[in-house]
């Protein structure tokens, strides 16, 4: 499914073809993602938005998705769900601050759906999940720390 990847010059071409491409959705489901990047907006509507890109892992290739979240009390769960899922906020326990500042990097598992907007379909993060009990704890074990020798 990964293709090689060419460098196009500033002063170059594209191919006749490049165009018909089609823009490859994901499939539903549940993915690793890490945050590869992270801008300051302004939604529609006037609000602070978090403009968030993920690296999804889909069965080994790498899928960009971005995900808007507004800075709202509407959007508070999201918010705390999303910083739980990455480690940086325990379930119950307030932030006094958001650290959107450490989030680049991150790692974490979302939950990806399907959403057609002017006729396309796209892939929309819908939900961020928390890892509880042995999964979180796997999640953060550092890989010389096993129980057992491999």
């Amino acid at each position: 499914m990964s293709e090689e990847i060419k460098v196009l010059g500033w002063d170059g071409g594209v191919s006749a073809d490049a165009g018909d491409q089609e823009f490859q959705v994901p499939p539903i489901g549940e993915y690793d993602f890490t945050v590869v990047n992270l801008e300051q907006g302004t939604s529609k509507s006037g609000y602070p938005m978090a403009i968030l890109t993920l690296a999804l892992n889909v069965n080994g290739s790498a899928y960009e998705r971005k995900d808007y979240i507004t800075l709202t009390n509407t959007m508070e769960w999201k918010i705390a769900t999303f910083f739980e899922c990455i480690g940086l906020k325990k379930k119950g326990e307030a932030l006094t601050r958001m650290p959107w500042d450490q989030v680049k990097n991150k790692e974490g598992r979302c939950k990806l759906e399907h959403e057609t907007y002017n006729g396309k379909t796209y892939g929309k993060v819908t939900k961020y999940i928390v890892r509880t009990g042995a999964a979180a704890e796997a999640a953060t074990k550092p890989a010389d720390d096993m129980p057992f020798e491999i």
